[in-house]
């Protein structure tokens, strides 16, 4: 089908909050700072990793396009990119993604208020930084990669870029992924993918592309979800792809069906680790749309990565122990298992739940180390994480150990250099229960309180 058939068309009109918007209300809130001083682009990774906030590098050297970077780098500047409060990014997320809206297409956009295509397109004239010392080149880290299927329909997925000349990018396809699914269907025909990739974009449409929807679900319904209302989408100008209307800067384009050929990397992941040098198709750039005065954003790994998936790592969480009929108290994706790989949650216990929540929690693909508690437990506090493990859990019943799942290539310790071309690896997970055990009474672990507590004042005293 056509993109078209999924878009109710209708006359512009500027409701979405877009990706400046959203950066000005971050200021407000102090999660947001303006560099005047001018910056070299290799060095703006180095200042948004040691900056208290993100950061807005107003005079880049050799550019007149203001880079922006480390808007995702903690829970709390997430939720005020999103305007929700910390402790419900996972449940607001779900309710968002089971309420999808569909798009409005547009036939006017701020995203092709510029237009430069053809051979006058020069990758060069964007500020891309080179981001970690080993890296293979320059990347476009924030590009949400736009593509359509005649089955399957629209697609939306965060993809790294690299720089390779004035109108060509490596891209990486190497994981399975529904752009793989879509190119390697045009690879076998020897026929080029048209995309288009959106860089600047707000968090919600950057989230939705994150999210690993199923199949044929558009990820801007997603999108639309998140928002309270439809995305504004307009066609590009030269591939048949919608693109979010209020996008900083658009590259349109094709994946070339040279296939796994080209070479790409090494790139810091998303797990904190420099990755490996990779093989991958490339892009070429068919014309490059933007805004007046566009921002370029780039997205630093691995936190604002991680970020962009913890909400909906949350939501999963909560969904499978909803389906397994446990009753969550709260779901935390931890900052040290990059938002995904290791849970913390807290349940309203029923005997033998706890197990139930540990095979519940290691059956989603990401997820490799669980630890359950009761809901007396604070689960952002690592402290009184700590201390139920510490008394409420003996080695050798409450912990579980599970062998030959799933696992992922960017974890070292599954070996990938082993396996062999087109081997998934498997890993071993686990999980702690660290509830109160069964036949242990609920009073053996009541807190001290001082006495008097409440006749006190400290400051009749201090």
């Amino acid at each position: 089908m056509k993109q078209a058939d999924s878009l109710r068309a209708v006359s512009a009109r500027p409701t979405n909050e877009d990706f400046r918007a959203m950066l000005a209300r971050m200021e407000r809130a102090g999660h947001l700072r303006r560099v005047k001083k001018t910056i070299r682009p290799e060095h703006i990774t180095a200042l948004c990793g040691k900056a208290p906030a993100a950061v807005m590098c107003e005079a880049v050297e050799g550019y007149d396009i203001p880079v922006v970077g480390g808007l995702y780098w903690t829970r709390a500047r997430m939720a005020s990119a999103l305007g929700w409060p910390e402790g419900e990014l996972g449940t607001r997320f779900a309710a968002s993604v089971a309420r999808p809206i569909a798009p409005e297409a547009v036939e006017r956009a701020a995203c092709q208020e510029i237009v430069v295509s053809g051979d006058d397109v020069d990758l060069t004239a964007l500020p891309i930084p080179f981001m970690h010392e080993k890296d293979g080149g320059p990347y476009i880290s924030a590009g949400v990669a736009f593509a359509n299927d005649e089955k399957l329909g629209p697609n939306a997925g965060c993809y790294r870029m690299m720089f390779r000349t004035r109108r060509e990018l490596g891209i990486d396809l190497f994981t399975a992924s529904d752009l793989r699914r879509y190119y390697q269907a045009k690879f076998d025909l020897g026929r080029p993918l048209p995309i288009a990739v959106a860089i600047g974009v707000h968090v919600f449409e950057h989230m939705a592309a994150a999210y690993k929807a199923p199949a044929g679900l558009n990820e801007m319904h997603i999108a639309g979800g998140l928002r309270g209302e439809p995305l504004q989408m307009v066609r590009c100008k030269t591939v048949d792809v919608m693109v979010p209307a209020n996008a900083e800067i658009v590259l349109e384009g094709e994946l070339l069906p040279n296939g796994w050929t080209a070479d790409e990397g090494p790139f810091g992941e998303f797990a904190g680790m420099q990755g490996d040098l990779k093989r991958n198709p490339l892009f070429r750039v068919s014309a490059i749309t933007h805004r007046k005065n566009p921002i370029f954003y780039a997205l630093q790994m691995p936190w604002e990565n991680d970020w962009l998936n913890g909400p909906a790592t949350e939501a999963a969480c909560a969904r499978v122990l909803g389906l397994a009929g446990i009753q969550v108290a709260a779901v935390r994706a931890t900052e040290g298992g990059c938002c995904g790989w290791s849970v913390v949650a807290a349940i309203k216990k029923r005997a033998g739940e706890g197990k139930n929540a540990i095979a519940a929690l290691l059956s989603l693909p990401v997820v490799k180390q669980v630890i359950v508690t009761d809901d007396d437990i604070d689960i952002y506090n690592s402290d009184e994480v700590e201390w139920a493990v510490t008394f409420r859990c003996q080695a050798d019943k409450d912990i579980v150990i599970l062998s030959g799942m799933k696992g992922k290539h960017v974890d070292p310790s599954v070996r990938p250099w082993d396996l062999k071309p087109g081997e998934l690896p498997t890993t071993s997970k686990f999980g702690i229960d660290a509830t109160i055990p069964e036949g242990v009474p609920a009073f053996r672990y009541e807190r001290i309180v001082p006495a008097f507590l409440n006749e006190i004042r400290v400051e009749d005293y201090l």
